[in-house]
C-alpha cells in the first residue's frame, strides 16, 4: 500500500477533534458541578437564616445593634442597619463551614409583624 502525507494529517486532525471534544465535555461537567454546589450553599445559608430569625425575634424587636448566632458549623452575624416608624432593618452575614458567605437584608415590619428579605 502506498503511503502519503495526507492520511497522516487526516489522522492527526481526527485525533485532535476527539481530544477537544472530550476536554470540552469535561469542562462543561465541572462547571455544572460547581454551579450545583453554589446553589446548594445558597439554599443552606437561606434556610439557616430562616431558622435563626424565629429564635431572634425578641432581639430584633428590641433593636439590639449586633449579635451573633451559631448553627452547627455556620455562623450568623446580625448588624443593625437602621429603623423607621414602619420597619427595622438588619444586614445578616452567614458563613458556612466550607467558606461560603451570604449577605441578606432582613426587614421586620412593625405594623404587620412579619419579616421580609431583600
Amino acid at each position: 500500500m502506498y503511503q502519503n502525507g495526507f492520511t497522516y494529517i487526516l489522522c492527526l486532525y481526527v485525533t485532535l477533534i476527539g481530544i477537544i471534544t472530550i476536554v470540552g465535555a469535561t469542562n462543561i461537567y465541572v462547571s455544572k458541578l460547581q454551579m450545583e454546589k453554589q446553589l446548594q450553599n445558597h439554599y443552606l445559608a437561606t434556610t439557616l437564616t430562616n431558622l435563626s430569625i424565629s429564635n431572634n425575634i425578641s432581639r430584633i424587636k428590641a433593636e439590639q445593634k449586633t449579635f451573633t448566632e451559631k448553627h452547627n458549623s455556620a455562623v450568623l452575624w446580625y448588624n443593625w442597619a437602621g429603623s423607621t416608624e414602619d420597619d427595622i432593618r438588619y444586614e445578616t452575614f452567614i458563613e458556612l463551614s466550607n467558606g461560603y458567605t451570604l449577605k441578606q437584608n432582613v426587614f421586620w415590619d412593625i405594623k404587620l409583624q412579619k419579616f421580609a428579605f431583600y
